[in-house]
């Protein structure tokens, strides 16, 4: 593993300019990053918890969404859809090294939807994204904005509560997403993991298909699990993913 030397950004960046395949996996930190509200913070927990007497993981959860969907909806409109990121000078890098005909495929551990809305394609999806809505139903598709139109906001053909296009806490990921998101990282030449560490057991499952020995980590806090990575860079990706707009 190279670490966190001048030689080494240089050597990433290079070899992103090389690349043919990219895929990236793009983390949670991308959406703070991009102005973003981070409620798995220790502060914020505490402050929600305090407003809302429960976690927000209890909030965003399956349980609560079809027990109590007025309070789940109260929530979901306060914390999150009132704070939506906009894409930043990440999203843009990436979205340069699309234009160059290098990022073929971006796996989103996020439920912010940047990516898409930076203009990014054959986007992956796992949590699903905040800007999608639908009816269980009958499947009728709704903005999130049509989310603020009542407490609970109904499907105007099936009078059905309509679900947010996140996955919540306590369903799984889609399998056709998985299937999806390994087929990318097992074609690609280089594996690109922004904002994040490689702790969690969808990262570990995506990148476990890469066959490569090109598997870059940019992440601004140190973890026991960097050793899996090829390459680390501890910056931050707005710094780190900044640079390529320059060369």
């Amino acid at each position: 593993m190279m670490k966190n030397s001048e030689v080494v950004l240089t050597y990433v960046k290079n070899m992103l300019m090389d690349a043919e395949r990219i895929v990236c996996v793009v983390g949670h930190d991308i959406v703070t990053e991009s102005g973003g509200m981070d409620i798995w913070e220790r502060d914020e927990i505490y402050r929600i918890e305090k407003a809302y007497g429960e976690s927000p993981e209890e909030l965003l959860s399956a349980g609560v969404f079809y027990s109590r969907t007025e309070e789940f909806y109260a929530f979901y409109r306060n914390e999150i859809l009132a704070h939506l990121p906009k894409p930043g000078i990440t999203i843009e890098a990436l979205k340069h090294l699309q234009n160059l005909g290098k990022l073929k495929a971006v796996i989103s551990m996020n439920m912010y939807g940047l990516e898409r809305l930076g203009g990014l394609e054959n986007v992956i999806e796992l949590q699903g994204s905040a800007h999608n809505a639908y009816c269980p139903i009958c499947k009728k598709r709704y903005p999130h904005e049509f989310l603020f139109e009542a407490k609970v906001p109904l499907c105007d053909a099936c009078k059905t509560a309509i679900r947010p296009g996140i996955r919540l806490f306590g369903e799984r990921v889609r399998n056709d997403y998985l299937t999806m998101a390994t087929k990318a990282c097992s074609e690609a030449d280089v594996i690109l993991v922004l904002g994040m560490n490689l702790s969690g057991s969808k990262v570990q499952y995506c990148t476990g298909h890469y066959k490569g020995k090109k598997l870059i980590l940019v992440n601004n806090k140190p973890h026991y699990t960097d050793k899996y990575a090829d390459y680390v860079v501890e910056a931050s990706p707005e710094k780190v993913m900044s640079s390529l707009l320059l060369e």
